[in-house]
This record gives structure tokens, C-alpha cells and sequence, in this order.
């Protein structure tokens, strides 16, 4: 709630949060550039964790209560027999993708670039 209330595109200007905080713009190919450029005027690094999801809404099909688990691979949900539930979809840090890197570590990718990349190869495949 806090970050919408000051971080948004909308409200940052008028924030007093912007009086702290500065917004920089960044690509891939140019992050490392923009992290020279902007860190060494950096005093301070936050480190975010902790993050609590919200319990789901109850979740009804057919006037009975649908019970769900989510598929960390397609981003969609399958019910308590394993059928998938179309048009249910999820992304970002509630709903993570899963990866497994080259030496078979296994992960949760969290993270913008993670995120947009999962968004990128998963929606299209989403059905309604």
C-alpha cells in the first residue's frame, strides 16, 4: 500500500518521498552503464525481504469452492484433480516462476528482468 501511495508514476512527484528518492530509467543493455553512473552517489542500499502473500479469495466452480495449486512453470493453476483452471493466472513475486540453472540448482525468479522474461514466454500460451 505504501509503495502506491508513493511510488506510482502519478504520485511520485508530489511525494515527499521524491525529496529521497530519485527515478532512473534503465535497459538491459544499458543497466551496468547506469549502475556505474548512479551508484557511487549511493550512501545507502536496501535489501528487500520478507515479502507475505495475501491469502487468495475463495475461489468457487459449479457453486463449490475450488481449491488451487499453482504451476510455477506455466503460471496457471490446476484444481485438487489436477485439471487446469482456464482464464486463472499468476506472475511476479507472489507467484514465481521456477528455474533450474545449469548445474541444477533450482530457484524462485523474482525480479523485474525474471519477471518480464517468464511474462514473455508464458502469456502467450494463457487461454481464457
Amino acid at each position: 500500500m505504501w509503495a502506491k501511495e508513493n511510488l506510482e508514476e502519478d504520485v511520485l512527484p508530489s511525494s515527499e518521498v521524491s525529496r529521497y528518492l530519485e527515478k532512473v530509467s534503465t535497459t538491459r543493455e544499458k543497466e551496468q552503464d547506469d549502475y556505474k553512473k548512479h551508484l557511487p552517489q549511493c550512501t545507502h542500499i536496501v535489501q528487500a525481504i520478507g515479502f507475505k502473500k495475501n491469502e487468495v479469495p475463495v475461489l468457487t466452480k459449479g457453486g463449490k469452492d475450488l481449491q488451487t495449486e499453482f504451476d510455477p512453470l506455466t503460471g496457471g493453476f490446476r484444481d485438487k484433480e489436477g485439471e487446469e483452471v482456464r482464464g486463472l493466472y499468476g506472475a511476479g513475486i507472489a507467484w514465481p516462476n521456477k528455474v533450474t540453472d545449469p548445474e541444477g540448482n533450482i530457484e524462485y525468479a523474482v525480479g523485474l528482468a525474471k519477471f518480464m522474461s517468464f511474462l514473455k514466454e508464458v502469456v502467450p500460451k494463457w487461454k481464457s
